[in-house]
C-alpha cells in the first residue's frame, strides 16, 4: 500500500529502525531518534544500490515521488543515479550560495524582512569567500575562513551568528543527500566569546547615612 502524508506523520520511532514502503522502489526509513529519510532501492547490472533522497519534512512524499520518477528514467538508461548525484554535486548548483540561498528561502517560520537581512549578512560576508564554492568540496578549515574574517573585525555576535547559519546551510545540505557529512559541525567554539566586564560594586553607606 502507497504513503499517505497521514500515514507518515502518525510514524512513531520505535527501538530499532524500520521502513515505510511507498511504491517502485521509494520508502521512508524511520529512526529510533524520530527522524525520517527517504531512500529509493534500484537494480542496475544486477547489483542492488539504495539512494538517499532527502529527509521529511523537508523533501515532502509528492518531492520524493518526482525524485524516485526521475532516477527511475535514468536508470532505464543504464545511467546509476549515485554516480549522477556526484555529478550534480559538482555542479554550479550546488555551490554553497546556490544552496545557502534555497535553504533561506525554505525558512517558513521567517517573516520577509527577517529574510531579508539574513541573506544580507551572508552577501556581504559568506558568498565572497566560499559562496562560489561547491558544498562537497567544502571543508571545516575553508568554512572558518568567513568567520575568522569578521571576528578579526571584532564583531563576535555577528561571527557567532555566521557560525550557526553556515551549521544551519550545511546541516540542510546533508539533509538533502548533497553531502554525507556536515563539516560545519566542527565550528563549535570556534568564536571567542567577548569577555564580560562587571562594574565595582557600589558603595551604599553614603547614601543610607543623612
Amino acid at each position: 500500500m502507497s504513503l499517505t502524508d497521514f500515514k507518515i506523520k502518525s510514524a512513531k520511532p520505535k527501538e530499532k529502525q524500520y521502513k515505510l514502503s511507498d511504491s517502485d522502489g521509494l520508502f521512508l526509513l524511520i529512526s529510533p531518534n524520530g527522524s525520517k529519510y527517504w531512500r529509493m532501492r534500484y537494480y542496475l547490472d544486477k547489483k542492488e544500490y539504495l539512494l538517499s533522497l532527502g529527509t521529511y519534512p523537508l523533501i515532502t512524499l509528492s518531492e520524493a515521488r518526482e525524485n524516485r520518477d526521475k532516477y527511475r528514467k535514468l536508470v532505464a538508461q543504464g545511467i546509476n543515479p549515485a554516480e549522477e548525484k556526484k555529478q550534480v554535486g559538482v555542479s554550479q548548483d550546488n555551490t554553497f550560495e546556490a544552496i545557502a540561498r534555497i535553504w533561506c528561502a525554505r525558512q517558513a517560520k521567517w517573516t520577509e524582512h527577517h529574510r531579508h537581512r539574513v541573506l544580507r549578512t551572508l552577501e556581504i560576508n559568506l558568498f565572497p569567500v566560499i559562496g562560489s564554492t561547491v558544498v562537497p568540496s567544502l571543508t571545516t578549515k575553508d568554512l572558518l575562513a568567513p568567520i575568522k574574517n569578521v571576528e578579526k573585525q571584532g564583531k563576535t555576535e555577528l561571527a557567532s551568528r555566521l557560525q550557526q547559519r553556515i551549521n544551519s546551510i550545511m546541516r540542510y545540505a546533508v539533509q538533502q543527500g548533497i553531502v554525507n557529512y556536515n563539516p560545519a559541525q566542527e565550528l563549535a567554539g570556534c568564536v571567542m566569546k567577548d569577555k564580560v566586564t562587571h562594574r565595582p560594586a557600589l558603595n551604599w553607606n553614603g547614601y543610607l547615612s543623612y
